[in-house]
């Protein structure tokens, strides 16, 4: 030891009130500065104008919810139309001018946006619900769409889509029209169902609670 004494550590700095005071304002500007450059990523791309005019907030005739599916179902589902493996006359227009980049931006955009809250029709069926629980549960269709069938990764979310869609797009994964975004899962689980499944299955999940 040399018998020197260590310099003694300076006590901290006391920020003084109008300090305080200040530094609470500059925080408070950066949060709101992030969160409108959040909201601002969040708005719709220009190219997203031609889908909102049918998938917005009022659909169109047979068009679907998009808003809260994941981005790689939005991705494939776009692709798909484009290649011209998904039949659509307006949705195979639309995609043959999209870009990757086109593409891209659309899943990011509709899969940051929330899951609409949609109230379900009236059921007035409940014999055909309770065929459609048990065709689901048969053919474990909560292992892909989740148990709440929101959902998961590319399985699209099922819960409370419009009937006729649910029920023309059972029918089409039976007849392989329409190609499956997880592997070939919907096309091999599809292709045992019976018109009557079909039926009932698309009831029960257009009136889930």
């Amino acid at each position: 030891m040399s018998g020197v004494s260590p310099r003694a550590r300076k006590p901290a700095r006391r920020i003084s009130g109008p300090a305080r005071a200040a530094l609470a304002v500059v925080t408070l500007l950066a949060c709101t500065s992030a969160r409108t450059t959040s909201a601002r990523a969040a708005e719709a791309p220009e190219v997203a104008q031609a889908c909102l005019a049918c998938h917005g907030e009022a659909l169109a005739e047979g068009a679907p919810p998009i808003a809260g599916h994941s981005s790689n179902y939005i991705q494939l589902q776009l692709v798909f139309f484009r290649a011209g493996r998904r039949k659509n006359e307006i949705m195979q227009g639309v995609a043959e001018g999209l870009s990757d980049n086109d593409i891209r931006a659309l899943g990011k955009y509709f899969a940051s946006l929330p899951v609409p809250d949609v109230k379900p029709p009236a059921d007035t069926q409940a014999d055909l619900t309770k065929a459609g629980e048990a065709a689901a549960l048969q053919h474990r269709c909560a292992a892909c769409h989740g148990d709440t069938y929101l959902g998961i990764q590319a399985a699209p979310r099922v819960a409370r889509l419009p009937e006729a869609y649910l029920a023309k797009a059972l029918g089409d994964y039976r007849t392989g029209t329409r190609p499956s975004s997880g592997g070939a899962a919907m096309t091999e689980v599809a292709g045992s169902l019976s018109d009557a499944d079909i039926k009932a299955l698309a009831h029960y999940l257009a009136v889930l609670p």
